[in-house]
């Protein structure tokens, strides 16, 4: 059988789980499986017996539903072709009305039965290791980097009204044991530097001790390093397992050319070189290489890089605050954990979110990266209040919190347009401004934060109302006095004046020419038609990452 397993052209950060266990699951039947993001010529000029196509958010619903339409056609049989995935869970109504698929097609939750698909045998896919190889045949390159990626748990006990997880996966239970996850990745892949669990609720686990003895044996304990055996080693050992492909040689072709360069010794070198010289024109490249293992090895082992680097944990879903104490924090601090993640989504967890980052510092975590969910139930004032927690615990601790506001969107819509019951389009546009001039990321700086946010609240709400230009290039229109300007006018309006401004505001750039101008906003309105074509601002110094991963996936509003 000839599989493809499709991701549409979306933005995303992580590879696609899902397609990769697909993968392994049939590769393990002796199908032929290939892998595309987006379309591709040569393979819509394929032959396919079956394909599956993964979905994502449900705000890249357009994006999703033009690849499923795109795939229907390369399969002579539209029961050939399956969706999955988060949107297709969430949303399947939806699909069946764009795409005419069938019901029994969209493969909702978690592919533990492959019954659905037409298959007689009793495999849990999901429980499947990630092939990583399919990401070999696409150049999209994921941030989240060549990584372990992993689960112990699936589902989550808490049921947040705003959260997809109680769909996805409702019942709370532990998966495969993480030991022999990581150690059949080793086998077949070679081992990674970093390890990113995916739980959604990990502390939920009915075995915490037994979970990090593990993640211990596993190598993520404490102080744990990683030493790179490189491409030759991996290859090599992949190549003794039976694998042949052509991107395994090209990876060998490319680690020889730059190895080269770090032979010493003219004897070795000449050596070296007259081994990949005559790789040039061998027909069977990795049996060549295999024969020639005994002379090439020794030069490899004597110059390749041994340093020992640190190897970082990250439950990057986040821990859930509400429960940390001192005995659960002290077998988290056994962990390699950098950052610890734990969400604020609430202003009434105060107490309990500053009690965990608390008993988080008394057990030795200094970085902390921290999920603030906004445009929900929440305020405007409650988001800063939020932030500025987080810089006082940074002041008080000697820590570094990293914050990451996450606007919140609705699971049941198709867009990034919702706005929440106590803010406005302009608000949120003025959030999203910021966070583009700082590349998501509320450093742990009190000087960095108090001038992306304001010292006071009434700072807070002025930076808010401010045209964006003037929020994202900040130090130009401050030094040529347009911001100042802004400022008397702004200041010159009553309080519910303020109000009708920040409505009017909310208007796109294009709605605010043509619209008529309420008499009390003709001054104040050119502000807001400002465009500025000049270099941007910079006030992120201090803005570093405390993480491997990339967390610059911040939304930025349109006007």
């Amino acid at each position: 059988m000839r599989v493809l397993l499709v991701e549409p052209n979306y933005k995303n950060k992580y590879p696609p789980m899902g397609l990769m266990k697909i993968s392994t699951y049939h590769k393990m039947l002796g199908d032929e499986v290939h892998f595309v993001k987006g379309t591709k010529p040569s393979i819509d000029a394929e032959v396919w017996d079956r394909i599956y196509v993964t979905t994502l958010f449900t705000f890249d619903f357009a994006i999703s539903v033009e690849a499923i339409n795109h795939y229907m056609r390369l399969v002579d049989n539209v029961d050939s072709l399956y969706v999955g995935g988060i949107m297709a869970s969430l949303m399947p109504d939806r699909v069946i009305e764009a795409t005419g698929i069938a019901r029994s097609h969209i493969l909702t939750g978690l592919f533990t039965d492959t019954s659905v698909v037409g298959d007689d045998n009793n495999i849990n896919v999901d429980q499947l290791p990630l092939d990583y190889d399919i990401l070999e045949e696409t150049d999209y390159k994921y941030p989240a980097g060549d990584n372990y990626f992993a689960y112990t748990t699936r589902g989550c006990p808490n049921h947040c009204s705003f959260c997809a997880v109680p769909i996805l996966e409702p019942n709370f239970h532990v998966t495969n044991n993480i030991i022999e996850q990581i150690n059949t990745i080793d086998r077949k892949y070679g081992p990674k530097q970093h390890l990113l669990l995916l739980d959604n609720n990990v502390l939920n686990t009915p075995n915490l001790e037994a979970l990090v003895d593990d993640l211990c044996a596993a190598g993520f304990g404490r102080g744990a390093k990683y030493v790179d055996p490189g491409a030759y080693n991996i290859v090599m050992m992949r190549y003794h397992n039976g694998d042949r492909a052509d991107f395994l040689d090209k990876k060998m072709i490319a680690y020889l050319e730059k190895f080269k360069k770090r032979i010493k010794s003219p004897e070795m070198l000449d050596t070296f070189l007259q081994i990949v010289i005559g790789a040039e024109d061998t027909e069977n490249f990795a049996e060549y290489m295999l024969e020639h293992e005994a002379e090439l090895t020794p030069i490899i082992e004597k110059y390749r890089s041994k340093t020992a680097k640190s190897r970082y944990l990250d439950f990057n879903q986040g821990v859930d605050g509400r429960k940390i104490n001192d005995e659960i924090m002290a077998q988290l601090a056994r962990l390699a954990i950098k950052p610890l993640r734990i969400a604020f989504d609430d202003i009434r967890l105060k107490d309990k979110y500053c009690a965990a980052v608390r008993t988080a510092h008394k057990h030795g975590i200094k970085e902390i990266s921290n999920y603030i969910l906004f445009n929900y139930k929440d305020k405007p004032e409650e988001l800063y209040e939020r932030l500025r927690i987080n810089i006082e615990l940074n002041r008080e601790l000697g820590i570094k919190i990293f914050s990451f506001p996450m606007k919140y969107s609705p699971i049941d819509r198709t867009d990034r347009d919702y706005i929440g019951v106590n803010w406005t389009k302009k608000s949120i546009r003025a959030i999203s401004a910021i966070l583009q001039v700082t590349k998501g990321v509320v450093a742990a700086g009190s000087d960095f934060f108090y001038k992306a946010f304001g010292r006071t609240l009434d700072e807070y709400f002025e930076l808010l109302a401010m045209p964006r230009e003037l929020i994202m290039f900040r130090y130009h229109f401050e030094g040529n006095g347009t911001t100042a300007q802004w400022q008397k006018l702004y200041r010159s309006l009553n309080e519910e004046q303020k109000k009708e401004l920040m409505l009017f505001v909310s208007h796109t750039v294009s709605e605010l020419k043509t619209l008529p101008c309420p008499e009390q906003f003709k001054e104040i309105l050119p502000f807001y038609l400002i465009k500025y074509n000049g270099k941007k601002d910079q006030f992120t110094d201090g803005a570093t990452q405390l993480s491997f991963m990339d967390d610059s996936d911040v939304v930025i509003e349109e006007e």
